[in-house]
């Protein structure tokens, strides 16, 4: 394997470890795998974690907006990594499952499902790669498009 072959296997590596922290709701871990600051633009989802914010900010905020969800589940597909020396870019689609059981019975209350492009950006440092932008396109959604507000809601 080339050093660019392996370059992409370790980025797209990096990219699905992020969403499985968030999931496990391992903050700490999600938190190691960006960079200090990063630029964020979440195509109106979470509006929180919009622009150049630090990766500490980004925790937090996933913390307190994903933390709370019963389940979620971010599946990654189609990716496809560019690298060119010591920067990365990820491109990928994103299926993310929210799911509280406390928001009551109906799927249209307790459930959203969000889907959409993701492109991230990441750097290489002596720590290894780290994310320096993420970027989330929504293209389409199912279910309440208001259950992170809603959840919040449960939980203050």
């Amino acid at each position: 394997m080339s050093d660019t072959s392996k370059d992409a296997v370790e980025v797209i590596a990096v990219v699905n470890r992020s969403f499985a922290l968030a999931d496990s709701k391992d903050f700490d871990g999600y938190r190691a795998l960006h960079a200090d600051r990063i630029t964020v633009d979440f195509g109106g989802v979470n509006d929180d974690s919009q622009g150049e914010i630090s990766a500490d900010a980004m925790a937090e905020s996933a913390r307190t907006v994903v933390g709370p969800v019963a389940i979620t589940q971010h599946m990654i597909s189609n990716q496809v990594a560019s690298v060119e020396g010591d920067e990365a870019t990820v491109s990928f689609y994103e299926q993310a499952l929210h799911h509280h059981p406390e928001l009551g019975e109906d799927e249209q209350v307790n459930t959203w499902i969000l889907y959409g492009r993701g492109q991230h950006r990441l750097r290489r440092t002596s720590d290894g790669w780290k994310i320096v932008a993420a970027r989330l396109s929504p293209v389409h959604h199912t279910g309440n498009a208001n259950l992170l507000a809603d959840v919040g809601k449960l939980t203050s």
